[in-house]
């Protein structure tokens, strides 16, 4: 074996070189360079996961409805009663398999700040997994209230407007029923939107066992609001909820998620025009146009 041979084979490191300082930052812009783009990608799945998660149980709840509906000689429960503040949240806890929280209610006939023992259960299946909802509200009656994220629609104004042809699916002490969607159709009435959870004690916002604008229900007078709440007009009184109302919002980005009553759900823009979201709101008013 010549010299130069047994050089080589004693000493093979001798052949190599290390990486340059330059060659080095470059591999390590690219790998940075690649995370900043996976970042956005991952973050936009898991949002897309989150919203079907939430349109999957706004489904049940719509189905609940329609259970309950079923049930009870085809009407649809009442969205708010005034004496005792309970809300349709409460009384279809059954149809949503939630039959043992339902029992704690008793028969209904004392009023929700007396019900603590369920109000202030939090169920999953009236949860948005954006916005996933923590903490309770304290009603000035002193009930005590979990969070949730899905409201009912009760029309285009107030809770309790003026104008029949405002009206929407749920009312304030009257029941309604599918029937009376048969001028603007159930496909393109909305039933059920989302709301983002109250963050302090005095914001009743998604407070699902309480019969309260916000709370169990909102309107579509304003339009739908992206990444922060608009916070409730209260009723005047606990028999005058003429000035109460709430708006749909969401935190998804630049939309809110609806379901109509035909059980079909939606992603509406927050830059709907005005009118549309108005007559989606309506079992009634006759209004032409093209469900979103």
């Amino acid at each position: 074996m010549n010299r130069a041979h047994r050089r080589q084979t004693i000493h093979p490191a001798d052949s190599r070189r290390g990486l340059t300082l330059i060659e080095l930052l470059v591999v390590i812009g690219l790998i940075g360079l690649l995370v900043g783009l996976m970042l956005p990608m991952t973050r936009m799945s898991r949002e897309s996961a989150r919203r079907a998660n939430c349109q999957s149980n706004m489904r049940n709840v719509s189905m609940a409805v329609h259970g309950y509906s079923s049930q009870n000689g085809e009407a649809i429960p009442v969205g708010i009663y005034k004496s005792s503040r309970y809300s349709a949240q409460s009384v279809i806890l059954i149809q949503l398999e939630l039959g043992i929280s339902n029992r704690l209610f008793g028969t209904f006939t004392s009023t929700a700040d007396a019900s603590s023992n369920a109000t202030s259960k939090k169920f999953p299946i009236y949860n948005c997994p954006s916005d996933n909802p923590s903490g309770t509200y304290a009603s000035p009656g002193g009930g005590k209230y979990a969070r949730s994220n899905f409201v009912f629609c009760f029309g285009a104004d107030t809770l309790d407007p003026s104008s029949q042809q405002d009206r929407g699916i749920f009312r304030i002490d009257q029941t309604a029923s599918f029937a009376d969607m048969a001028i603007d159709g159930t496909s393109n009435t909305v039933m059920v939107s989302e709301i983002i959870s109250g963050k302090t004690a005095t914001d009743p916002s998604g407070a699902w066992g309480y019969g309260e604008a916000g709370s169990c229900g909102y309107t579509h007078k304003n339009l739908p609001q992206s990444g922060a709440g608009i916070l409730p007009t209260l009723a005047h009184s606990a028999t005058d909820f003429s000035n109460a109302l709430a708006t749909a919002s969401s935190m998804h980005p630049g939309l809110v998620n609806v379901m109509y009553a035909d059980m079909h759900g939606s992603q509406i823009a927050t830059s709907i025009d005005p009118a549309i979201w108005r007559a989606m709101a309506t079992v009634g008013g006759g209004e032409k146009y093209q469900a979103p």
